[in-house]
């Protein structure tokens, strides 16, 4: 299928509302020098309403409640029980400063007018369930900025790290606080599924929980917290645990507030985010880190395993038809998705304004991202993710196909639609099966792993120290240098079984339990504790600090 053949389908399904279906792509060499856009270039964009959920919009409007949540099955969009869609709500006003009560309870009762419901706030933001229908009218609202769906996390899916990073040696030595269990260590995830089968051999006999995820679920149908847990208590077997899990963006806010409070000192953070700041250590997650820094704390967060799974390059349209070319005369970037996996496509470029300290003033600079599916002998259209940038939005887009019962290819696209300048185009995949076409590994970091006050952790592994491909490498997009340590992955634990817990997700928790040991063992403040870490790391790689393996492996021996 030729550019033209595929846009002229975008179009058709544009005025049906476009479904999602599963894609790969090839080339789509163009026949005509300017094919029209598949839509004009603001119809189908509300300015103040994301992508997907003005499509919803649409939906409800054209052919009721329950095309619209079937539309929202097919794009991916998470659907509440009772049929409501759980949304943030940006409200105006800039810094970090708490919303005036008046604006809460003015919005809170515009919401249940609505038929919805105020599930959290932090901030100048909202976290709300509501139907289909108040979608529109939220967004043109004057008390919203912006309405969007909660910005997601992704999982970084005794240790043998253990012994590799000599924590071994330390274990044994008296406290210097006369009781390890001074030192408080948090695990701040997304669930912490089996944790109590744990209490008293993997884990300690008691640890704190707290969750503020929306249905107060602390275990959540997830073990990954838990496996974190353990390697954070083989490192340092008498701190005091406290497992902490969220599921959105807002809730996260409110969890590091809520660690702050408790005095905990160290956090282990297996999670990255893509499309939530500029990859320069500024946006909302990062600022969490900040805050968490700039209240005493030692944040150890994972890199990422995206190294395979990036792309980045500066827009290029040698042949004047609004498409990007990857490399050379190629518009497309082909992926192969395995069998029951969900693929996520995520695009940014460096238009996001300036970081006011809660949110970014927004681009101006334009581009749309198109999902195309292989079916054998033909590139299909999938998928289109079409935010709107008139100077206030972010600058992002993201769309979704369904999993197969057979492996698929997968492509991406992505169009001019209005610009002055040719950004620096950042892609990221979800699901690829290998390294995505047109791979760029470097800069490959997903945040808040960008942060300038977090310290992250790369992987190697336990057994030889051999770098783990999928690592996410530096620089951070303001050119610092990321990862600051390596540290092992491919352990055991009880909860993924022997020498299976893979991923940076392994490597941070390491991490934050050498600081939380060394914490309990001496007077040492969380700076010192750095710079001796730093000076101990086993160098690999390039001499010094590099984008692969930071300052070297965790190490604690002399």
């Amino acid at each position: 299928m030729n550019k033209q053949t595929a846009v002229i389908a975008f179009i058709a399904l544009s005025l049906m509302v476009l479904m999602p279906g599963q894609a790969r792509v090839t080339d789509l060499s163009p026949t005509v020098s300017q094919p029209p856009p598949p839509s004009d270039s603001s119809a189908g964009k509300h300015p103040k309403l994301e992508s997907g959920l003005w499509r919803l919009a649409r939906v409800e409007q054209t052919s009721g409640a329950k095309a619209a949540l079937d539309e929202a099955a097919r794009l991916h969009i998470p659907v509440n029980l009772d049929d409501t869609l759980r949304i943030v709500i940006e409200t105006p006003g800039q810094g970090s400063a708490v919303m005036a009560p008046m604006v809460i309870q003015a919005m809170s009762q515009y919401i249940a007018s609505l038929g919805g419901r105020v599930e959290t706030t932090h901030g100048r933001l909202i976290q709300a369930s509501v139907p289909v229908s108040a979608l529109q009218a939220l967004a043109d609202s004057q008390l919203a900025r912006f309405v969007r769906r909660p910005l997601r996390p992704q999982l970084h899916t005794v240790s043998e790290g253990v012994a590799q990073t000599g924590a071994a040696d330390w274990v044994g030595q008296p406290s210097f606080h006369g009781g390890g269990s001074q030192t408080k260590v948090a695990i701040l995830d997304l669930g912490f599924q089996g944790y109590q089968s744990l209490l008293g051999n993997e884990l300690p006999s008691s640890v704190t929980t707290r969750s503020f995820r929306w249905d107060g679920d602390i275990e959540a149908g997830q073990e990954h917290g838990a496996a974190c847990a353990e390697i954070v208590h083989d490192m340092a077997p008498d701190v005091s645990l406290y497992l902490v899990n969220f599921d959105t963006d807002v809730e996260q806010h409110n969890a590091v507030d809520w660690l702050i409070q408790q005095g905990v000192q160290v956090v282990s953070y297996s999670i990255g985010w893509t499309n939530a700041g500029a990859g320069d250590g500024t946006g909302p997650i990062d600022a969490d880190v900040e805050n968490a820094y700039a209240n005493g704390l030692a944040w150890a967060g994972s890199a990422g395993n995206a190294a395979t799974d990036h792309y980045e390059g500066v827009f290029s349209d040698p042949d004047s038809d609004g498409w990007h070319n990857f490399s050379g005369t190629d518009e497309l970037l082909e992926f192969t998705v395995p069998a029951y996996e969900t693929v996520g496509a995520f695009l940014n470029w460096d238009d996001w304004g300036t970081w006011t300290g809660s949110d970014y003033t927004g681009s101006h600079q334009d581009y749309d991202l198109y999902l195309y599916q292989w079916t054998g002998s033909s590139w299909v259209p999938a998928n289109i993710s079409s935010n709107p940038q008139t100077g206030d939005q972010w600058p992002t887009e993201e769309t979704y196909g369904d999993y197969a019962s057979t492996a698929r290819t997968w492509a991406i696209a992505i169009r001019r639609i209005s610009t002055t300048r040719n950004c620096n185009l950042e892609v990221f995949i979800w699901g690829n099966s290998s390294a995505i076409e047109h791979n760029v590994p470097w800069g490959s970091l997903n945040v808040p792993s960008d942060s300038p006050y977090g310290y992250t952790a790369g992987a190697v592994d336990w057994s030889d120290d051999s770098y783990h491909y999928y690592s996410s490498r530096g620089p951070t997009h303001d050119g610092r240098i990321k990862p600051d340590f390596a540290c092992p992955s491919g352990v055991s634990s009880r909860t993924y079984g022997t020498m299976s817990f893979y991923g940076t997700s392994a490597s941070a928790p390491h991490l934050a339990g050498a600081f939380g040991l060394i914490l309990s063992r001496t007077p040492y403040t969380r700076d010192e504790i750095l710079s001796m870490l730093q000076l101990r790391a086993v160098d690999l790689g390039t001499a010094g600090k590099d984008n692969m393996y930071g300052w070297g492996r965790l190490n604690l021996k002399k």
